[in-house]
């Protein structure tokens, strides 16, 4: 082993290292490999700068702007609207018809875009048919990415293995080339899901909404200041509503009826109404020193904090939302969403807001807002969240969404029928889209994530660095020495399982770019077609069931489907290892 492959080990473990513990953001630590592959000149800076060209990145970049329009032209809901009476079935029926209709939408539109839709649909479809919710999202996660990995433009996975393979110039695939084995792997999903993994999966209540916890053993009352009140002519920063963490101001309602969300500067008046939370105990022990009496003894309810002006809801962090990885108490809910918070929801916690402004907001935390009637159209279509209710009235109605339905077709027509690269038809589906106002540009570059974008950019010239060191080499060099004389299928075994286990906790498009080169190393060592290796890592990337943080989607159900973490590891734990058998057997039966 030369020095420059131990350094180029060093960086990939290190890499390893912050991707599972997550110290940093996945793309800051790629953007980071980038600038010390430079330095150390194990790239040159036209192979270090190579990412943000790369095919791959362009491609996926394109289709985030398509999945965007179908998004905001109303496309994927109205396309989820029209579906939605069919699920209306029995358990097994309605787990059958969800699998079998996201895993063939998710094959040519963005498999997060398509399980948001499908999130709020089940999540109303829940408590209308008494199926639990957990029962549902784990179906719809797994459908989503197996559906996604039957196509090269499923997921932005398979676009950077081909990517990685044309830049080692081995033959890339077409659009649907390998749609018959993730159609294989699809029915065997879909059988054992129906008739085992369903049966596996918890039926937790479903009346345990994250309103229902909140209220309970809570007293939320309206208080009014009285003349004499020691409160009157203060800021709201000024008093013990900002300086205690066991007690909420929810809402002032001031004497001429004007009812306000609480600022941190807005002044108290004498006979304002205040809607509290805390603590009955904490409630009256201000009484005296601040001036204040009940208008009601009463706990109010759910339907209750729902008025006339405002309504509880619950919201899901979004992929690429901008609370990601800052604090509750860095946040200004009231200004951005003209909301308040009251409680969070974080695998399994939950957490009151003012007893938890340390806690950083991730992908799939659940949130309890209050927001007015007047703004939540606002906040519903904002880019930060998923608002689990479905408010058809808010939805786009144009006929745009029929020609976003229809560009999104052309695109795959031009690609499927070899009239143009993937590449250049999604570049023109994109334009076609903005074109058309399909899309608003500004509100696109906020729902774009970015950071798969920086990801590419920086972990693409780290295959390259593997290239120029021989690490790849070496370490199939490596694999082929452990396995000795092994078949084709014990090759295909070991590197799936290899991969699948990778991806299970770090990303699964990082670690697709580590393993391709490999993969393509192997396949010359063994002087077999590479697409079949290049094939398994695409699979085994994507495929990483048994834990909630191997794919995004995984994230965003956990804890809306109130999951545990053992969940995963039973229920996709068993499909993991059926589609790794399968794989085993069906990949060299296609290629070798």
């Amino acid at each position: 082993m030369t020095i420059e492959i131990a350094i180029v080990f060093g960086i990939i473990l290190l890499a390893i290292l912050f991707f599972i513990t997550e110290w940093v953001s996945i793309d800051t630590v790629a953007f980071g490999i980038m600038v010390i592959l430079l330095v150390t000149g194990l790239v040159t800076p036209q192979q270090g700068i190579m990412g943000f060209a790369n095919q791959a990145t362009i491609t996926i970049l394109a289709l985030m702007f398509i999945g965007v329009g179908l998004e905001q032209s109303g496309a994927i809901a109205k396309l989820g609207q029209k579906l939605r009476p069919i699920l209306g079935q029995k358990e097994w029926v309605t787990v059958t018809l969800l699998m079998v209709i996201v895993a063939g939408v998710s094959a040519v539109i963005s498999t997060t875009a398509v399980v948001i839709v499908f999130l709020r649909i089940l999540v109303d479809l829940s408590d209308r048919l008494k199926i639990s919710i957990s029962k549902l999202l784990i179906p719809l996660s797994f459908a989503g990415i197996i559906g996604g990995s039957c196509s090269l433009m499923g997921t932005s996975t398979n676009l950077i293995v081909n990517a990685v393979a044309q830049d080692l110039g081995v033959e890339t695939f077409d659009l649907f080339e390998f749609s018959g084995i993730g159609a294989l792997f699809f029915l065997a999903a879909l059988i054992y899901m129906v008739f085992v993994g369903r049966k596996l999966l918890p039926s937790r209540k479903i009346n345990q909404s994250l309103a229902d916890n909140y209220l309970k053993d809570t007293f939320v009352t309206s208080v009014i200041i009285k003349p004499e009140s020691q409160l009157i002519g203060k800021k709201v920063k000024e008093t013990v509503f900002e300086r205690e963490k066991d007690i909420s101001l929810l809402e002032i309602k001031h004497s001429n009826g004007v009812r306000r969300f609480p600022s941190e500067d807005e002044e108290f008046r004498a006979g304002d109404l205040l809607l509290l939370k805390a603590s009955l105990k904490r409630i009256t022990g201000i009484f005296q020193s601040e001036g204040l009496e009940f208008v009601s003894r009463e706990n109010l309810v759910d339907e209750q904090l729902n008025t006339e002006e405002t309504m509880l809801c619950e919201a899901v962090v979004r992929p690429n939302s901008r609370l990601i990885g800052n604090r509750l108490e860095n946040l200004n809910f009231k200004r951005d969403y003209a909301a308040i918070p009251l409680a969070i929801q974080q695998k399994k916690k939950k957490i009151d807001f003012n007893r938890g402004k340390a806690t950083r907001f991730d992908v799939g935390d659940v949130v309890l807002l209050e927001v007015s009637k007047i703004d939540f159209p606002r906040l519903y279509q904002s880019s930060d969240w998923i608002i689990l209710q479905e408010e058809g009235q808010l939805l786009p109605k144009s006929h745009k969404q029929y020609l976003a339905m229809l560009i999104l077709g052309a695109v795959v027509i031009l690609s499927a029928g070899g009239f143009l690269p993937i590449m250049i038809s999604a570049l023109a589906g994109a334009f076609a889209m903005i074109i058309t106002k399909c899309i608003d540009l500004q509100r696109a570059y906020r729902k774009i994530d970015w950071g798969i974008i920086f990801l590419l950019a920086g972990m693409i010239p780290l295959g390259s660095a593997m290239s120029n060191t021989g690490a790849d080499r070496y370490l199939a060099d490596t694999f082929i020495s452990v396995l000795d004389d092994g078949s084709p299928q014990m090759y295909v075994a070991a590197l799936f399982g290899f991969t699948v286990l990778m991806s299970g906790f770090v990303s699964n498009n990082a670690t697709a770019i580590l393993i391709a080169p490999i993969a393509i190393a192997i396949a010359a060592s063994l002087n077999l077609d590479p697409k079949g290796f290049l094939l398994t890592v695409m699979f085994a990337a994507n495929m990483s069931f048994f834990t909630p943080i191997g794919y995004q989607t995984n994230t965003l159900i956990f804890s809306p489907g109130n999951y545990k973490f053992r969940d995963f590891l039973l229920v996709g734990g068993i499909l993991t290892l059926i589609v790794w058998g399968l794989a085993t057997v069906l990949i060299p039966i296609f290629y070798f």
